[in-house]
């Protein structure tokens, strides 16, 4: 019974971290360490799902040569290559890419739908996902302006 107390007692100092977990915390307001701890989070989440579909698109261009699985192979590439970029350099456009791929990948889901089979309870999660997911990238977009102005006031000092 004291083991799990002990372990309960530290669960809410790792959930509710000042600088690891700042996702209750205005952009504009936010330092530099807690925007980079949340674009970190951000890019391995989204890099590992876009590693996968390169992946499963570069199996099935090897077999059926299709030009499909050939875009969504190099659009899973410039994701994880803004990624990189966002996370290091700050770039904005590379934040835009980074913000508006799952947005996409759920677009082409609610597409398939609509061809489909249209399945009214998949229609409104996805479109519920879609909502949720353009919110956080207005978040990112944010977190990256704030983070790039704060770096250049940081370098005219």
């Amino acid at each position: 019974m004291l083991n799990k107390s002990i372990f309960f007692s530290k669960v809410p100092k790792y959930l509710y971290h000042k600088d690891k977990t700042p996702y209750f915390t205005n952009p504009k307001e936010m330092t530099l360490v807690q925007s980079q701890y949340e674009l970190f989070s951000y890019g391995v989440l989204i890099g590992t799902i876009f590693s996968f579909i390169g992946l499963a698109a570069f199996l099935n261009y090897k077999s059926s040569f299709d030009f499909v699985y050939l875009i969504w192979m190099v659009f899973s590439l410039s994701v994880l290559a803004s990624i990189h970029f966002t996370i290091k350099k700050s770039i904005m456009l590379c934040c835009v890419l980074i913000s508006i791929a799952p947005s996409i990948l759920v677009s082409h889901l609610i597409y398939d739908q609509l061809i489909g089979n249209k399945n009214f309870v998949k229609m409104v999660l996805l479109s519920t996902l879609l909502m949720f997911l353009i919110k956080y990238a207005i978040r990112l977009i944010k977190i990256v302006y704030y983070q790039n102005k704060k770096n250049n006031l940081v370098e005219r000092q």
